[in-house]
């Protein structure tokens, strides 16, 4: 086989440049703002700006794509280009405006949030647009089957470049003692998969797509993957769905709300089946699987009934919600898919086109899936509030008053006033929307029920603290404890508190980081201080600095072990546990300990760091149990 020449590599890449000379620029802007992101991420004040412009670039590259790529006839006049590409710069516009800033959350993972609903879009525009006007369905499965074939190819062709340079880099720091920051791992990942992988992929799209509706022959490789793989999988789930609909008929049961999540994936992944073995089905001798091709969406109608019921019951209980929305979104969308074909239709354009069309219609707008599940949540909140006295007229009764002048710090007389207003349950249903709307929407739609600016105090402490979740202040300005509420003994969980309110001040600290949480399985016998087998789920890292910090559990001696540079910290948590549960009666299931005892301390040549443990949680019995969750804040002074 003969390889590709430099000159060959250089031509290529220079064509597909200038084929998709706005898509590889939108690729190349929104990589560089991310590379910055990383490497001043401490320094910045207001992220939004940033992660908003790199979003709406990100955004760019598949809409300047599907533009090139309509736009590649030559029978499309200059001007018309000019006026599409213009529009398309202009509704990138109005989306940057559209995403959430600073003055309505300080969460900044809202905008990924709200991007990831329009990148779906945008991908599926990509789909069909090159053939929105032509009646060529061999051509269109033609042109998305080059389309995924050359995305894999790409990956993989991106993964293998990563995994050299990355050994590259480490074998430089090990060899010859090259200092290679953790960031920069990072950053040669975001150049790759955002940009050699954008580029790789353009310059593998044909250019005359009147020519694949000749194209009449199909993967063997992959028509066997979907018959021997894809089909039987789908068969499998479709039995076990079916069963636990029997299941809901002969125990009257209802349906769970996980269900609903189960239908819509198997029922996707199904579709995407479908269309992999389209030609195959068409053909005159199509055996089983174009027989099942046709039974498949008969099969998916009442499954889609029972998707309906259990996401209409969750909406009735706890309402509307961004996920139960577009769960809302896909089952009609299924719907109208299922009868189409149903009925002996076979134009396959109808999947792509009917879901971008729901998914555009319901991304914005008072109508669409942000104001819709932010303003039910809102209103429950409301309700629950009213109906117990802590809200009256639109204004929180015994709200919690910050004393401004001890701002970074939150210091008030008056803390949780409101706690004993509300049951257990209806105080976890209120902690449960608060931390809803600080991570989905930002608690902007329900600030006007407060008498001080609780946004300016929020702003003040993320900016001292580093600190960005505004529920947590919300809930206590509420006279509410911001946690959620465990009251069953009957499987012995045991829940120690830090006495004192979890908000922190530095004192003679430099820097703090707050809310960090370590979730994992270890058996503990008390008098042995040793452990049984445990099954890790998780490490908890921060970075001081840009210096990367990673908190584990050294599940032998219950030893949290913070580990920096190769250098590592040891704070006896096995201490702490033995001392709480000696000192504590059996029939304690939830202990509030003093903030001094909760506080574990070491130090290295560089740092001296206090980790204050602000609750944990244990099951099983007190010889013998597993602790399940350790949330601590920590400390960290400069030597």
């Amino acid at each position: 086989m003969k390889l590709p020449s430099l000159q060959y590599l250089a031509e290529s890449t220079k064509n597909s440049f200038l084929r998709f000379p706005l898509t590889i620029l939108s690729a190349l802007f929104a990589v560089s703002i991310a590379i910055f992101l990383v490497e001043f991420e401490d320094e910045i004040t207001n992220m939004f700006p940033y992660i908003n412009s790199m979003l709406v670039l990100a955004l760019g590259v598949p809409s300047f794509f599907c533009a090139s790529v309509y736009l590649s006839d030559e029978k499309y006049s200059t001007g018309l280009k000019i006026g599409v590409y213009g529009g398309i710069v202009l509704l990138l516009f109005f989306i940057f405006l559209y995403l959430p800033d600073s003055q309505q959350t300080l969460n900044t993972s809202i905008p990924y949030i709200r991007y990831g609903i329009y990148n779906a879009i945008a991908h599926l525009l990509v789909a069909f647009i090159p053939f929105i006007s032509k009646r060529q369905v061999n051509g269109f499965w033609n042109y998305n089957k080059g389309l995924f074939i050359r995305l894999i190819l790409s990956l993989i062709y991106s993964f293998c470049l990563y995994v050299g340079l990355a050994l590259a880099f480490f074998a430089l720091e090990e060899l010859f003692g090259v200092d290679i920051k953790g960031e920069r791992y990072f950053q040669m990942f975001i150049l790759i998969i955002g940009l050699f992988n954008t580029w790789f992929f353009v310059a593998g799209i044909p250019k005359d797509l009147e020519k694949l509706e000749e194209i009449t022959t199909y993967p063997k490789g992959l028509r066997i993957f979907t018959q021997y793989v894809l089909l039987p999988l789908i068969i499998l789930y479709l039995i076990i769905l079916y069963g636990y609909g029997a299941k809901i008929l002969i125990e009257g049961d209802w349906p769970k709300g996980i269900v609903s999540y189960l239908i819509s994936g198997v029922s996707v992944f199904g579709i995407f089946a479908m269309l992999l073995i389209y030609p195959y089905r068409v053909e005159k001798d199509k055996g089983w699987i174009g027989k099942f091709s046709t039974w498949y969406y008969y099969l998916l109608l009442p499954l889609i009934v029972l998707l309906f019921i259990a996401v209409g019951m969750r909406i009735a209980d706890y309402g509307i919600t961004i996920n139960r929305y577009v769960l809302v979104v896909l089952g009609i969308w299924l719907t109208l898919v299922s009868l189409y074909f149903s009925l002996g239709k076979s134009n396959i354009k109808i999947i792509p086109v009917l879901l971008a069309i729901f998914l555009g219609l319901s991304s914005f707008g008072p109508w669409g899936m942000f104001s819709v599940s932010e303003k039910s949540q809102i209103n429950r909140l409301e309700n629950i509030l009213s109906e117990n006295g802590i809200l009256k007229e639109g204004e929180i009764q015994n709200e919690v008053i910050w004393i401004k002048d001890s701002m970074p710090e939150l210091n008030s007389l008056n803390e949780e006033t409101n706690e004993k207003l509300l049951p257990d349950s209806v105080h976890n249903e209120v902690y449960s929307i608060i931390n809803y709307l600080d991570k989905y929407h930002g608690l902007e739609g329900v600030r006007t029920w407060f008498s001080q600016d609780l946004d300016s105090i929020a702003t003040i402490r993320k900016d001292s603290f580093n600190y960005s979740s505004e529920s947590n202040l919300y809930m206590q300005s509420m006279g509410l404890k911001h946690q959620f509420i465990y009251n069953n003994k009957d499987e012995n969980q045991y829940y120690f508190n830090s006495k004192e309110s979890p908000v922190l001040f530095l004192k003679n600290f430099d820097y703090l980081v707050q809310n960090k949480r370590l979730n994992f399985q270890g058996k503990w016998n008390s008098k042995t201080r040793k452990t049984g087998p445990r099954n890790w789920r998780d490490s908890s890292t921060f970075r001081i600095k840009k210096q990367k910090f990673t908190m584990k559990m050294d599940s032998v001696n219950l030893l949290l072990v913070l580990s920096n540079q190769g250098e590592d910290l040891h704070f006896d948590f096995g201490k702490l546990l033995e001392y709480s549960m000696k000192r504590y009666k059996k029939d304690d299931y939830s202990r509030n300990i003093n903030k001094n005892e909760m506080t574990l301390t070491d130090s290295n040549e560089l740092y001296k760091i206090e980790v204050l443990i602000s609750n944990f949680r244990l099951e099983g019995d007190l010889d013998s149990n597993y602790v399940t969750n350790i949330n601590y804040d920590v400390f960290i002074k400069d030597k």
